[in-house]
């Protein structure tokens, strides 16, 4: 593709990334399979040169995975969200996890793992800043 060719196609994307129409293609296609925008995206919709592009990225990621299958990306969704707490995260993905098959094991299963992941993380870094914390502490113990 020559430069000039690559120029336009990005102005061309640039231009629908903007465009309402998209905007609201995008929000029906939504409300039409969920019920409603939720407030994530009815928040968005305001600026819809950001709406459409996240819009797009999240149908990419979830719907359309490349190398694993639309459960397995749910589940991993879920699991992020047990790990930032993210409860309107849970409630949608865990909904869409179980449209895509997901067993409520399977869930309570990316639950659990996600929980301990983030158990062990915190403690490690909380015992790195205790053992700083000793150490500089006798330290000065010894100065003394």
């Amino acid at each position: 593709m020559a430069g000039k060719d690559k120029k336009n196609l990005v102005k061309q994307a640039k231009v629908l990334m903007e465009d309402e129409g998209l905007a609201d293609a995008l929000s029906q296609m939504i409300e039409d399979e969920r019920g409603h925008l939720g407030f994530l995206l009815s928040t968005l919709k305001k600026r819809h040169k950001t709406f459409n592009p996240y819009v797009l990225k999240g149908m990419s990621v979830y719907r359309e995975p490349a190398a694993i299958d639309k459960k397995t990306a749910e589940l991993a969704a879920v699991s992020a969200a047990t790990a930032l707490r993210c409860e309107h995260c849970l409630d949608a993905h865990m909904g869409r996890a179980v449209e895509e098959g997901a067993s409520f094991e399977e869930i309570l299963d990316v639950m659990l793992i996600s929980a301990a992941i983030c158990e062990s993380s915190t403690l490690s870094v909380a015992f790195r800043k205790f053992k700083q914390f000793e150490g500089k502490q006798e330290r000065q113990t010894k100065k003394q």
